[in-house]
């Protein structure tokens, strides 16, 4: 099992770090061997290495079935062609359809099975007559799509995609925001082996989990009461709907003991402590209250 950390090469995260030896010094003196990159921008200063680099994450667009097919494969084949470049394991891809209005009425156009169908039409489009050789491991969202809701839609994804090292990146923290009930950490466990209770079949085929936690059930309770009308704006459009998105979906360290049952179930290859921070600090403290529930030697060494 590889343990890894997000990264991007937005500016954000690239001027954290002085030098590629500061930024690799960083993320293995905490305990990860390399890191899960979206590579969203330029990294002008060459702070990461292609030796650092585990995983790709795909510019995913959450907004896509209108959009021309041609396009959407010229968009995606440059993620693809950068991770053949690095030689990465894997590359994430997000299977899931919601436009910035239906994310804030929250009435989806599309059910799952029609966003299922289209992906996969997509991702053989993408994948076939290609000698690409990582996993392309396919991610949950809780909008329509693969959520890990029926059994059934997450089988014939998987049996629709006719490429060979294919598999799921279960992110925690997507799963647990199909449930606005869940409160605690505990309930979280609880339902995510519920749910791997129904996906039996499919479990040798979660080859990664983007661990995290996300809790906002209360926050989703209390804004189904009244959703947001959508402003005619599109600047004001995005800027209201990645606040909504931004609220649900909190990427916070799953702080569980649970956390380890859910590892030795499903034996992933890789694991992504995945979170949203707002400096270098904030992050390192995140890693560490992460790393205590997948590494238990953390929390009783200190080390």
């Amino acid at each position: 099992m590889e343990i890894l950390m997000n990264f991007t090469t937005s500016p954000d995260d690239l001027t954290r770090y002085r030098d590629s030896e500061d930024l690799h010094t960083f993320f293995r003196n905490l305990g990860c061997s390399g890191l899960e990159l979206m590579p969203i921008g330029t990294d002008t200063r060459n702070l990461i290495q292609p030796a650092m680099i585990t995983g790709i994450h795909a510019n995913c667009f959450s907004d896509w079935m209108d959009t021309d097919p041609e396009y959407l494969v010229r968009h995606y084949r440059k993620d693809l062609e950068y991770a053949r470049q690095v030689h990465a394991k894997y590359v994430v891809f997000h299977v899931t359809q919601v436009s910035y209005s239906e994310a804030l009425t929250c009435r989806p156009v599309h059910t799952d099975q029609e966003v299922v169908q289209a992906a996969a039409r997509l991702i053989n489009a993408l994948l076939e007559h290609q000698d690409y050789d990582f996993w392309f491991l396919m991610e949950n969202l809780w909008w329509p799509g693969l959520n890990f809701q029926d059994p059934e839609i997450t089988k014939y994804l998987l049996d629709e995609v006719r490429y060979e090292k294919k598999g799921f990146m279960l992110d925690t923290g997507h799963f647990m925001n199909t449930n606005p009930e869940l409160r605690t950490s505990d309930d979280a466990v609880a339902c995510l082996h519920s749910m791997l209770d129904r996906h039996k079949d499919i479990l040798p085929f979660i080859k990664g989990l983007h661990l995290n936690q996300s809790l906002s059930g209360s926050y989703m309770k209390a804004y189904m009461k009244s959703p947001s009308l959508p402003p005619e704006d599109p600047d004001l459009l995005f800027c209201q709907a990645f606040e909504h998105i931004f609220r649900i979906d909190q990427h916070l360290p799953f702080t569980d003991p649970g956390v380890s049952g859910l590892l030795k179930r499903i034996c992933p290859k890789y694991v992504t402590l995945e979170y949203i921070t707002k400096n270098r600090q904030e992050h390192e403290e995140y890693l560490r209250e992460g790393l205590k529930w997948v590494l238990p030697r953390n929390k009783k060494t200190g080390k």
